[in-house]
């Protein structure tokens, strides 16, 4: 695993959440709208409509999702990818069982775990015996690799690679096939930490090679013009987690367009998907958007 930033060091130190404001509007976040968080969850739950919320927290969606690349090696071609992110596992009970028993029929040939494995700021004994749920039967099957999110600490990551996923902070590693490769590129958290370094990341990986970058946030895309990535994966968002009937995210914790919130997008020549995740933050509900289990696989164009 790479080397801890300095920012992170610094804000790791810092007690309590630690808070990051953005000028604009595109920096109103439920994160920095304790207040009203709180009004609507008093709100939900007069109504009646939290335990319903709470009920969607565990209507897991197999979201398969297939991409076609001129770029990809040929070798890859059909590259079954899992993609989890955005756990926040502590407050629900059972969903490591039920994540697993969704998963334990699908194919894949690696698994990638996209960040934020805490619901809160700190490392938890709770939040470790619940990823270890998850991770063990993963590691079984096949190659698990991982990134680090907001709401993780940088021991979390200490401890998955311990376990034996292979985390990438700010570095790549290699996938080969018949004597062809392609990369993954994971960077830091881009949203709090602000430990996202996209040249360390890259640093040894020819340009003109298959690359895929993980980050934890699509924020990530105001840092990626003049680099060469073919597909982008994030999460973070959590699709809104609230949305309007329409599936329109009214607030989706993040500083760039909504429509990085979800689902597959495209910026310049890189192809990106972002996740709706498995968990949530802040209020425990969710509302036409349900949880998602990503698995994506890549194609020869």
């Amino acid at each position: 695993m790479g080397p801890i930033s300095g920012n992170r060091v610094e804000i790791e130190q810092k007690t309590g959440k630690y808070k990051l404001r953005r000028p604009g509007f595109a920096g109103l976040t439920w994160e920095d709208m304790e207040r009203l968080e709180r009004l609507v969850e008093k709100g939900l739950r007069l109504s009646g409509l939290y335990r319903i919320g709470f009920q969607n927290l565990f209507d897991l969606r197999i979201e398969r999702v297939e991409i076609a690349f001129e770029r990809l090696p040929e070798a890859f071609d059909g590259l079954r990818v899992l993609w989890l992110s955005d756990f926040h596992i502590e407050p629900l009970e059972g969903l490591p069982e039920a994540l697993i028993k969704a998963v334990e029929p699908l194919d894949f040939d690696i698994a990638v775990l996209g960040g934020d494995c805490a619901f809160h700021y700190d490392l938890t004994e709770k939040a470790v015996e619940q990823m270890w749920k998850i991770a063990k039967p993963l590691l079984k099957r096949v190659l698990v690799y991982g990134i680090l999110g907001n709401h993780d600490r940088y021991e979390m990551g200490r401890i998955l690679e311990n376990w034996g996923v292979q985390m990438l902070v700010n570095e790549y590693c290699r996938l080969e096939r018949d004597g062809q490769c392609v990369y993954l590129a994971g960077v830091d958290d881009c949203h709090y930490y602000r430990g996202d370094d996209l040249e360390a990341a890259l640093a040894g990986i020819p340009n003109d090679c298959f690359k895929i970058l993980l980050s934890h946030s699509p924020e990530i895309v105001n840092k990626t013009d003049g680099y060469l990535f073919d597909l982008c994966l994030c999460g973070h968002t959590h699709g809104g987690q609230v949305c309007l009937p329409n599936g329109f995210p009214p607030v989706t914790c993040s500083s760039v367009s909504r429509r990085f919130a979800k689902g597959l997008w495209k910026k310049g020549g890189m192809i990106g998907y972002t996740s709706r995740g498995l968990g949530v933050s802040g209020i425990s509900v969710r509302f036409f958007c349900p949880p998602e289990i990503t698995l994506l696989t890549l194609r020869k164009k």
